[in-house]
Parts: structure tokens; C-alpha cells; sequence
């Protein structure tokens, strides 16, 4: 059990998104074991359904610890959704990839598979990721996009009149709405959703760029549209 007078209400652990400097191992493994609890709670409940009563038992803890750590719900439990997304991010901005077309690519192939893996974590999210109180998450999805488009900006193949920072938006505004693939799944196969989703980049892209990233759109373009073609005959 956590003991209220190991952990100071105004504290480094009662502010989500600081960072864990000077706490114990100990302060940070019942940390993230809280979080833990609180990410499966949100899996099996709902964001709106999880309680700090039954947040407690789960993680071990007293409810006073709860709201002295977090002090509120909406607080722990942003704070839970918060640090597993920069978690997923930062894997996906430390891989190493040569071009920011393929970096895009891949980005939207990496969200797509963790999305499937944890689709009732992700189900459970999505009526709240489009809240402005989730404006932190939102940030580090559109940084690790801004990211790769300014990967293609650094290789010299956008437009000489293209607003780098416009496209990023645009191209953002394409790939995600509150994190999933922009096609219902009943419309079309999941797989089919994704690649219609590379589709549309890569129409952008090809409109603004030249040089390999102009290339590969143009091929990517021809793929997507082959497979779509199939499927649509089916």
C-alpha cells in the first residue's frame, strides 16, 4: 500500500506530464502501476466509467493517495492516456527511415497496428480524444507528422511557394480524426481504409513536391489505386 505521507499533494507526482526527476524507484513503479490500472479500467469501463473507488483496489492504493498524487480523476486519467501515447510516439519518431514520404508512410502504418492491437483501449478513447482538454495528446500526434514533413522539406523536395507548416496541417487533418482511419470499417476492409488513407497523402504530396518524394507518391498513387480498383470489383 502507498502511504499519503510518502507523497506530496503539490509534489513532482501530483503534475501529469513532468517529468519523473527526483522521485524513488519505488514513487515510480507505484506510479506506473496506478496508470497501468487506470489504462485497463478505461479498456474494460469506458473513459467515463472508470470510479477512483474502484481505480484504488485495482492499483493498491488508498483513495486519498489517488487525489493526493492526481487530485482528480479527469487529471489521473489524461495523465494515464497521455504518457502511453508519447510512449507509442517516440518509438515511432526514433526509427530510422531515409526519406519523409516513407517516414509518413510508415506512420500511419505503425498508428494503424497499434490501433488493431488495442482496439478496445482505442474504442474506449475515442470519445474523448477530440476534447480540447486532450490538447496535449494531440500535440504529440501532430509533432511526430510535422516531423516527417519537415524530413521532406530538409530534402529539398517541396515546391519552392509550398507553406511547409500548411501541408503538415492538411496532411494531419487527412490521417486522423480522434486518432482512427478515416473510413468506417463497415464501408470497406480495414486494410482497404489505410491504404486510401496513404492514398490521399501521397495525391497531396505529388501536387506540391518533386525528386524522390514526387516519385515514390507517383508509384504509391498507381499501387493504392490498382488495389482499390480490385477490391471494388469484388
Amino acid at each position: 500500500m502507498v502511504h499519503t505521507d510518502e507523497a506530496d499533494a503539490h509534489g513532482p507526482l501530483a503534475a501529469p506530464g513532468r517529468g519523473l526527476k527526483g522521485l524513488t524507484q519505488r514513487q515510480i513503479h507505484r506510479r506506473e502501476s496506478i496508470l497501468s490500472a487506470a489504462r485497463e479500467l478505461i479498456t474494460q469501463h469506458g473513459f467515463e466509467g472508470v470510479t477512483m473507488r474502484e481505480l484504488a483496489r485495482a492499483s493498491g492504493v488508498t483513495l486519498k493517495t489517488l487525489y493526493a498524487l492526481f487530485e482528480n480523476k479527469q487529471r489521473l486519467l489524461l495523465t494515464a492516456v497521455e504518457e502511453r501515447f508519447r510512449q507509442q510516439y517516440q518509438l515511432i519518431d526514433e526509427t530510422t527511415i531515409d526519406h519523409g514520404i516513407d517516414r509518413l508512410f510508415y506512420i500511419i502504418d505503425a498508428v494503424a497496428e497499434t490501433t488493431r492491437k488495442s482496439a478496445d483501449y482505442a474504442k474506449a478513447l475515442a470519445p474523448v480524444l477530440s476534447h480540447d482538454s486532450v490538447s496535449a495528446i494531440t500535440a504529440i500526434r501532430k509533432a511526430t507528422y510535422h516531423r516527417a514533413v519537415h524530413q521532406i522539406a530538409t530534402e529539398g523536395d517541396f515546391l519552392d511557394w509550398v507553406e511547409i507548416d500548411v501541408i503538415s496541417t492538411v496532411i494531419y487533418s487527412q490521417v486522423t480524426v480522434v486518432g482512427q482511419p478515416r473510413l468506417h470499417a463497415r464501408e470497406m476492409s480495414r486494410r482497404l481504409a489505410l491504404e486510401v488513407t496513404k492514398l490521399e497523402v501521397a495525391l497531396i504530396l505529388r501536387s506540391v513536391t518533386s525528386g524522390y518524394t514526387h516519385t515514390r507518391a507517383t508509384d504509391a498513387i498507381r499501387e493504392i489505386q490498382a488495389k482499390v480498383q480490385a477490391a471494388l470489383r469484388r
